[in-house]
């Protein structure tokens, strides 16, 4: 079992533990002292029931849980108000224990929820996607989407902890799994060159369980650092938005079609965007622009915009909420392993990088 202590300067969970291992769902009752709850109550998913029952029997007598349905266009106000039913009608107060179990629409939406209500309910995510174990789940954002716009909602609060089982991910499917090495990847390129080769050197089913639960810990490691250095993402912090500006866009306007991307996937087609813009703008090199290309095609991401307008791209992107003053604020590569934050480029230079992902379809 990996031990990773987060340390922040103040909130309720300044100091919180994220425990990576094999079996580590197991041990949820030596890890954390649940007697000490009220209340606990388990937000969950549709695609989870099985794993779910094993949770219920490793916690207390009377814990409650709702199920809700699955993906990512139920991550909205309507499903956040059933959770709040939920947790009313089960009688938690504020002396509660929420325990967000799914990917990250359950983490960030079951987090969102835990934040509010009675002003702030403790939390603890289990994630069970690679994209929630190696991201999603750390870093205390929360939210929901709105109007649109990806997570347009939200709160930074940090939970009480992660558990991340990697025997958990034993039957995601392909898609899924690969998705997840959209982020692994990302912290690569955004801040250690060498985890993203490591992340890149074999295909993602070829890492043996012991690889890839080093891969969620480095990330976890990675991302509780640009964390702990900026809890609420005035600063340093925003360096892990790389590649997500294009993909927030393209994301939700995937959604409103018949084949939505995953959001490691849409980070992906974000990245490789973004990449370019960096290039164009004089930031990065040629070749290191096409080898985050090709880094993130071989591992199996889609790397090209699918058929959408470019002008609704455009509007999206200039709703992302990480705007400022009407500018679109980019976060850029200099190099692969070193980005840049609060980039303001010409919208022409935009709308090329747009247009020549868009060709490559």
């Amino acid at each position: 079992m990996q031990h990773i202590t987060v340390t922040l300067p103040k909130g309720r969970s300044a100091r919180y533990a994220i425990d990576v291992g094999a079996g580590a769902l197991q041990k949820i009752g030596e890890l954390y002292n649940l007697a000490a709850y009220s209340k606990i109550f388990v937000v969950s998913d549709e695609s989870l029931q099985p794993v779910l029952k094993k949770l219920l029997a490793l916690l207390p007598a009377g814990t409650a849980s709702i199920v809700l349905p699955a993906g990512e266009q139920h991550k909205r106000l309507e499903t956040v108000q059933q959770v709040w039913k939920a947790l009313h009608a089960a009688g938690c107060d504020r002396k509660s224990l929420v325990i967000n179990l799914g990917g990250g629409v359950v983490c960030d939406l079951g987090g969102f929820a835990a934040s509010t209500y009675m002003r702030g309910l403790a939390f603890l995510n289990v994630p069970t996607t690679l994209l929630a174990q190696a991201d999603a789940s750390v870093g205390g954002k929360t939210g929901f989407n709105f109007d649109g716009v990806k997570n347009l909602i939200g709160t930074f609060d940090q939970p009480l902890g992660v558990v991340i089982d990697p025997d958990l991910l034993a039957g995601l499917p392909e898609r899924e799994f690969v998705s997840g090495f959209g982020e692994i990847i990302k912290h690569g390129l955004i801040c250690d060159q060498a985890h993203a080769e490591q992340a890149t050197a074999k295909m993602p089913r070829a890492f043996t369980p012991a690889e890839l639960a080093d891969l969620i810990a480095h990330s976890c490691e990675l991302k509780a650092a640009l964390v702990v250095a900026d809890t609420t993402e005035t600063g340093q912090r925003k360096l892990l938005n790389f590649g997500h500006t294009v993909g927030h866009a393209v994301e939700a306007l995937s959604l409103q079609t018949d084949q939505p991307l995953l959001h490691g996937e849409a980070v992906s087609i974000g990245m490789v965007v973004e990449a370019d813009i960096s290039q164009r703008a004089g930031l990065l090199t040629k070749a290191d622009s096409e080898a985050v290309k090709s880094l993130l095609a071989q591992t199996g991401l889609p790397v090209s915009i699918p058929d959408f307008s470019l002008d609704n791209l455009a509007a999206k992107m200039r709703s992302d909420k990480k705007n400022a003053g009407g500018q679109i604020n980019f976060t850029l590569l200099k190099a692969i392993g070193e980005a840049v934050y609060d980039q303001k480029i010409d919208g022409a230079i935009v709308r090329q990088a747009l247009q020549a992902a868009m060709e490559t379809a």
